[in-house]
Parts: structure tokens; C-alpha cells; sequence
């Protein structure tokens, strides 16, 4: 029953982790018509950067959006974010046939940078309603 009921309320989350670990570099490989527009898209190191950053970004407010507890437990959220990473860099290189090294500190600086931004503009997005009551107390 209680697998049941996590997964019912779980599968959200299920599905952001799977499409953020999905190897999609492997299946740039294997299926041309998703390689054109994907190595268009990852063409140099810095938009790799921006493809990390702005995936991460995405998931990171998707996540936190349906596991609003996360957005009061920043050690929790930051611990899943590197989990997520570490994870996701060593499912590519499965699929690319090797071990992990986790020496791509241009994918990792994305994903630190888009997990990160998305806690912050849930901060502050939680703030404004707090911040807009004072400004009312003051002017009342």
C-alpha cells in the first residue's frame, strides 16, 4: 500500500529524474534525425554550459514546485542536486561505453548553476508576498 501511494503522488518527480537522466548524447548517436538539431543545439563547450544550466534550471523549479518541502531544506535540495548530477554524468558515459570521471566541470558548472538559480527565484518568489506585506504595513 505504500508503494501505491508513493508512486501515486511520487511519479511527478519519477518522470522529471527519468527525462533528466535519459542519455540523450547516446541517442543523438543512434538516431540521426535527433542528432541534427541536437549537435546544432550543443555545438561548443559554452553552449553545452547554457544546455546544463537552463535543464537543470527547469527541473530544478519543476521539482521544487511539487516538493515544496525541498524549498525549506536547502541542505536536502543541494544534496539531490549533486546526486542528480553525478548521476546523470555517469548514465552518459555508460552509454558512451565508459567509466564515469566526472572531469566535466563545464556540465557540472551547468547543473550547479541552473539548480541553483531555480532555488533562488523560488526564494524570492516565496518572499515577495512577505516583502509586499510589510511594504503595506508601513504605508497603512
Amino acid at each position: 500500500m505504500r508503494v501505491i501511494t508513493l508512486l501515486h503522488y511520487g511519479w511527478p518527480v519519477i518522470v522529471l529524474l527519468g527525462v533528466l537522466w535519459f542519455p540523450f548524447d547516446w541517442l543523438s548517436t543512434v538516431w540521426p534525425a535527433f542528432g541534427v538539431p541536437f549537435r546544432q543545439v550543443f555545438r561548443t563547450s559554452h553552449d553545452h554550459l547554457i544546455g546544463h544550466t537552463v535543464f537543470f534550471l527547469i527541473v530544478g523549479l519543476l521539482i521544487l514546485a511539487y516538493v515544496p518541502a525541498l524549498r525549506h531544506r536547502p541542505h536536502w535540495y543541494v544534496l539531490g542536486l549533486i546526486l542528480a548530477a553525478l548521476v546523470q554524468e555517469s548514465i552518459q558515459a555508460v552509454f558512451r561505453g565508459t567509466l564515469p570521471t566526472f572531469t566535466d566541470t563545464n556540465a557540472f558548472t551547468g547543473d550547479a548553476l541552473g539548480g541553483l538559480g531555480a532555488y533562488v527565484i523560488w526564494s524570492v518568489v516565496l518572499l515577495l508576498p512577505w516583502a509586499q506585506r510589510i511594504r503595506w504595513s508601513r504605508q497603512g
